[in-house]
């Protein structure tokens, strides 16, 4: 699972970068899902833009949240993604067992 972190309009700070890394970190748990992806920070005229890109199995997640704190603004984003991993995670295995159950028959 490779993430590519990108930052407009300012530069990143060491700070930032440990508490992104800690948030990717928790998605360590669909890396089998997860192929790789990008996040987007932006600053545009006092609101925070964070976007993150997934590709994964089959599809891709894309998630974008505007914020006036940019750390609030990561939670957020990756709430959402999590959420959505979740959702498409528990709609593979719900085709695994469909699939499983109708060999049987």
């Amino acid at each position: 699972m490779k993430i590519t972190i990108t930052t407009r309009n300012f530069s990143l700070t060491d700070t930032l970068q440990k508490y992104v890394d800690k948030k990717i970190s928790k998605l360590e748990r669909f890396s089998h899902l997860i192929i790789d992806g990008s996040l987007v920070l932006e600053k545009d005229k006092g609101i925070n833009i964070t976007e993150m890109n997934l590709a994964i199995k089959h599809s891709s997640i894309t998630s974008r949240v505007k914020n006036n704190d940019l750390y609030l603004g990561i939670n957020e984003l990756f709430k959402k993604i999590e959420r959505q991993l979740d959702k498409y995670e528990e709609k593979l295995k719900e085709r695994k067992r469909l699939a499983r159950k109708t060999k049987r028959k």
